[in-house]
Parts: C-alpha cells; sequence; structure tokens
C-alpha cells in the first residue's frame, strides 16, 4: 500500500512539475527571440576604453569611472561629492576582468594598491543603442555609458 501512494505521488509530482517546465520554456523562448534582436559585440575592442556611472542621491552624488587597460587589467575610480559639506572623497581600485562574447565580469580585488577582503564583482553586459556603446550591469540595470560617447554629447 506504502508502494503504491509512494509511486502515485511521484508521478503526480512529475505531471504537475512538467506543466511549470512547459511555462518555463515559454520564458525562455520570449527572452532568445529578444536576445537575437541584440547587436553582437564580440569584435568591439574594451581595451583602453572608459565608462561612466553616475548617481545622485539625496545627501551625496557618486561618479563611478571603469577604465579597461590595454594589458587586461582595469581601473576603477569612485569619486563621491558630499552635498551637505561640499567635500569630495576618491577610492581608486584596480582588479581584472574576463570577458565572454558580449558578456564582461569585473572584479576589483585593490584599493589603492592593497587588497581588500570583499572585491567590488560587477556582471555587465555590451549593449549598443544608436551607435552609442554602453554597460548594462545585469544585477541593478544601471548603466555605464562609454566616455567617448559623452564627449561628443557636449560638443
Amino acid at each position: 500500500m506504502k508502494k503504491t501512494l509512494l509511486f502515485l505521488s511521484l508521478i503526480s509530482s512529475v505531471y504537475f512539475y512538467s506543466q511549470d517546465f512547459a511555462g518555463i520554456n515559454k520564458i525562455l523562448d520570449k527572452i532568445e527571440s529578444k536576445s537575437k534582436k541584440m547587436k553582437d559585440a564580440s569584435e568591439y575592442d574594451l581595451k583602453g576604453k572608459k565608462f561612466v556611472l553616475v548617481e545622485d542621491f539625496e545627501d551625496h552624488a557618486e561618479r563611478h569611472v571603469l577604465e579597461f587597460n590595454t594589458d587586461g587589467t582595469l581601473t576603477l575610480i569612485e569619486l563621491i561629492d558630499d552635498k551637505s559639506s561640499g567635500k569630495s572623497f576618491s577610492n581608486i581600485f584596480t582588479g581584472d576582468y574576463i570577458r565572454k562574447k558580449n558578456a564582461v565580469s569585473v572584479r576589483a580585488n585593490f584599493l589603492e594598491g592593497k587588497q581588500i577582503a570583499i572585491p567590488l564583482v560587477y556582471s555587465l553586459y555590451i549593449m549598443n543603442a544608436s551607435d552609442i556603446w554602453y554597460l548594462k550591469d545585469i544585477n541593478s540595470n544601471k548603466r555605464w555609458i562609454e566616455n567617448n560617447n559623452l564627449i561628443k554629447k557636449k560638443k
């Protein structure tokens, strides 16, 4: 009796999970159809490029500059402007990155030459819209815009 109940519960669970997987497959198909519209950035070279992220909060403003060096390392400069006191602070991080097609994984594990316990890690995706290259943070959807594009807009 126990074996038949166990067998029936196993069969019913497989049946209900298969319905879940069908829904997940539909969602994955939609994602794949959208990703086919994205431009392949495998020929875009990150070496020597700078990307900027600007965030404005109530009490302070942050500017992050991410520079990909030609030797495969990176430099992340964090500028913090305190609105109440008017003072500015900066942190300079260095580290490395790994790139696979459009995905870039960034790890900044040195703060001004000293190794830090918990490195800054970003998972970024290379995007292009109207000939403007930018990096989109996969986790927070923040956009790091290429510095050359910011200079062109100012002119």
